[in-house]
């Protein structure tokens, strides 16, 4: 009966000595996972919470892609299919335009004379575990009104959920 409960024993601590070994041989041989980068911040949150950003996705950055080639097309069905049913626009003059507001502004705009360069975008997320990214554009434009030649350089900010713009920021400065 000793030699009994003494093999028992040994059985008992030799399966309990393999498994914690070949759970640690099993976490060494996954693939580590790296946390996510993140660096900043900003209180821009719902809940005024500060919060660091992370990188955003292409994805997010496409949708401002295929909105400029929308709106350079002038195929105004296809830019407010873009926009979110309740879209809130800020000018860089002030005004904020609800989304009717804001087409019929971009559809009856007379600056055919414009030129406009887009220059290039990035996405950033405040918390990759919730939808939503802002992505920043930078554009150059060149407006030509008489013999006047007006060179401008315009940052735009698109917050962007479920591929649809919920809010734009328009801000701009002149180019001498």
């Amino acid at each position: 009966m000793k030699n009994l409960k003494l093999i028992f024993t040994i059985a008992i601590l030799t399966a309990f000595v393999y498994s914690c070994n070949n759970s640690a041989v099993q976490r060494m041989m996954e693939e580590p996972v790296e946390p996510e980068r993140s660096v900043g911040f900003t209180n821009w949150s719902d809940d005024g919470a500060e919060y660091k950003f992370h990188l955003g996705t292409d994805e997010a950055v496409q949708v401002v892609r295929d909105l400029d080639e929308v709106w350079t097309n002038q195929d105004w069905e296809g830019v407010r299919a873009m926009l979110s049913d309740t879209a809130k626009f800020y000018w860089r003059n002030g005004n904020v335009l609800s989304v009717d507001e804001f087409m019929t502004q971009i559809s009856s705009d007379s600056t055919g004379s414009a030129t406009w360069k887009f220059n290039g975008a990035f996405s950033v997320d405040l918390d990759p575990t919730r939808g939503g990214e802002h992505v920043h554009a930078n554009f150059s434009v060149s407006t030509k009104t008489d013999s006047i030649i007006e060179n401008r350089d315009l940052i735009e900010r698109y917050y962007i959920i479920d591929g649809k713009v919920v809010t734009w920021h328009q801000f701009s400065l002149d180019v001498k």
